[in-house]
């Protein structure tokens, strides 16, 4: 811990700061090196305490920051600037911030990037003397800008609101006698601009998206530039939601927080859990789910670690999963750390803008089949939606930005360019936007681009079974949809883990399924004059058999002969079969079958 020598010399040349300042002025000050030294003591104990530990609703207790930090790369300049996908931007270790220049810094990230917690990281690596710090800096000084919200009314068009924090941080108490309002607020930079080129202050400026009032915005980022125009010698660093910062200054390098790489989901699952064993079990279940892009950011993976960690297991339904995330960047993160953002649109809600980003993903992923997209994809699909919510047409921008401000669920990744989050979150809420429909789609065109996001469909349907029955019969069959819709879709179904009624009826269109990927395959791959039967076949075979489960899989098979023997891979057979006619029975005419998937009184 910082020892009780640095903060005496600092609050001696805060003396002298202040000495210099009130000079051949009417201002006096009855400061005392004691109440600087309290002040100054008691703002560390703060930080100690703030940064020392993380902590959320879902933990069963809180973590301690050193040992679940996992370090995090940046990129030297947000993405946002990219002019294409294929752009390289280069990175560095967050432990090399201070070593790559010596300007002050504005750290920007996503929604759950793990701003905070590197700030954090960086309170505790300078407080207990680790090494980090190659600038020699001594002393941490921590404002949580979204502390401005509670400001009273007064405060509102005040020019000083943050000097005015750190004068109460360091504990400086003037008496202005009569000087006027602008003589007080040059008098208070000049005190904390002299302090900060005094001393090698860190000073962490946490949250500058979490300001909500924009008039206090505006009057915090003025400040802001004064500070780094003017301060030298120590290092300044804010952090903030990259959509509410597209500010430039000089003295300042813009740098973003980059995703986890595989590598540091792992470690970050190892350090959350304490357990190589348990870290390889949790990840392995992860990487087998729809959802592992979703653990690219640090909030959303240590929420994952800590249901994991409560329960033994991740959810079994991965519906449970994709609802959980997208509650927890909609409200639920901004609610737990009393954060209430304002929306600019009446009728805006964290609700409505659920159902906006649904109805956005479900256009844009039939007109684009992909999750990254132009500004003028957008345009199309907002001036198409825009009127269902009750939106200017001239708004696009503004209502993108606050969706990316406000949740981080959509975000713009490069220049002109914008994309969803996450490609499981967009694939969930296009079938959000699916299952509310009067029907399902009847266009072959729109249903061929939405294998996974149907799968994900049947599985948040409240009648699961009748989706299926009706999306099989009287789509997928209909309109003959070939092995590109059929494999994804069916890999995702089984992924999803539906629950689906035993009924001869789901065990048939279940069938029918699996005989179209059958053939499909089969005819895919006649040159070869071979089959191979591949994991998703013998998988799918496993589901159609759990549905078979009470029911008689023989008797269902008697209602078939076989009429051909068709040569596969090794020496497995498919046979097509062929129904025999009975009445009051709706079964599929025709089967492909691998041969070790029929009865063997068949």
């Amino acid at each position: 811990m910082i020892k009780e020598l640095i903060v005496k010399e600092i609050s001696k040349r805060i003396i002298a700061s202040i000495i210099r300042a009130v000079k051949n002025t009417k201002v006096k000050s009855y400061t005392r090196e004691a109440d600087l030294f309290d002040a100054l003591s008691q703002h560390l104990t703060f930080v100690d305490q703030w940064s020392a530990e993380v902590n959320f609703a879902d933990l069963k207790q809180s973590k301690l920051t050193k040992k679940v930090f996992v370090q995090l790369d940046i990129y030297f300049q947000p993405q946002r600037v990219r002019l294409g996908d294929n752009e390289h931007v280069e990175k560095f270790e967050l432990e090399k911030i201070f070593d790559i220049g010596k300007k002050h810094i504005a750290l920007l990230g996503q929604v759950g990037s793990g701003k905070t917690t590197s700030l954090k990281y960086l309170c505790q690596s300078l407080l207990y003397n680790e090494g980090l710090f190659s600038s020699q800096l001594c002393y941490p000084v921590v404002i949580k800008l979204n502390e401005f919200n509670s400001l009273s009314r007064e405060n509102e068009y005040s020019k000083n609101i943050l000097f005015n924090s750190l004068i109460k941080i360091l504990g400086i108490k003037f008496d202005f006698q009569n000087l006027d309002e602008r003589a007080i607020e040059n008098l208070k930079e000049v005190v904390v601009i002299d302090f900060l080129n005094e001393n090698n202050i860190l000073l962490l400026l946490d949250g500058f998206d979490e300001i909500i009032h924009r008039t206090r915005r505006d009057v915090v980022i003025g400040e802001f530039d004064r500070l780094i125009t003017n301060v030298k010698l120590s290092r300044i660093i804010l952090t903030s939601r990259l959509s509410d910062f597209k500010y430039s200054f000089s003295n300042l390098s813009i740098y973003e927080l980059c995703p986890l790489s595989d590598e540091q989901i792992f470690t970050f699952a190892n350090r959350w859990l304490e357990s190589i064993h348990q870290a390889n079990i949790f990840v392995e279940k992860i990487k087998n789910s729809p959802f592992y892009d979703t653990a690219i950011r640090p909030l959303t993976i240590a929420h994952l670690c800590a249901i994991f960690e409560r329960n033994g297991n991740i959810p079994e339904k991965p519906k449970t999963v994709y609802k959980k995330i997208v509650m927890l960047l909609l409200e639920e993160w901004n609610l737990q750390r009393n954060i209430h953002r304002i929306s600019k649109y009446s009728k805006f809600e964290s609700d409505r803008k659920f159902e906006f980003l649904s109805s956005l993903a479900f256009n844009l992923t039939i007109s684009n089949n992909t999750n990254s997209f132009s500004d003028n994809d957008l345009k199309s699909i907002y001036q198409k939606i825009h009127q269902d919510f009750d939106l200017e047409a001239t708004e696009m921008l503004s209502v993108i930005n606050e969706l990316e401000s406000h949740n981080g669920l959509i975000l713009q990744s490069g220049f002109q360019r914008f994309e969803f989050a996450h490609k499981s979150i967009q694939e969930y809420l296009t079938a959000e936007f699916i299952v509310k429909l009067p029907s399902i789609p009847s266009s072959r065109q729109t249903v061929i681009k939405l294998p996974n996001e149907f799968a994900v469909a049947i599985a948040i349907s409240s009648k699961p079974s009748e989706y299926f029955l009706e999306l099989v019969d009287n789509r997928i069959v209909p309109m003959k949809l070939d092995s590109q819709f059929i494999k994804p879709f069916i890999n995702r179904l089984l992924l999803e883990k539906v629950d689906f009624n035993r009924q001869i009826n789901i065990a048939a269109s279940a069938l029918m399924l699996y005989s179209i990927y059958i053939k499909a395959v089969k005819e895919e791959s006649q040159q070869l004059q071979m089959f191979y039967f591949d994991d998703l076949t013998m998988e799918f075979e496993r589901f159609v058999e759990e549905i078979f489960k009470r029911n008689d899989k023989v008797n269902f098979f008697n209602n078939y002969t076989i009429t051909e023997k068709l040569p596969s891979f090794g020496e497995e057979y498919i046979y097509k079969l062929e129904l025999v006619k009975r009445r009051g029975q709706k079964l599929p005419r025709t089967l492909f079958v691998r041969e070790g998937f029929l009865p063997s009184s068949i």
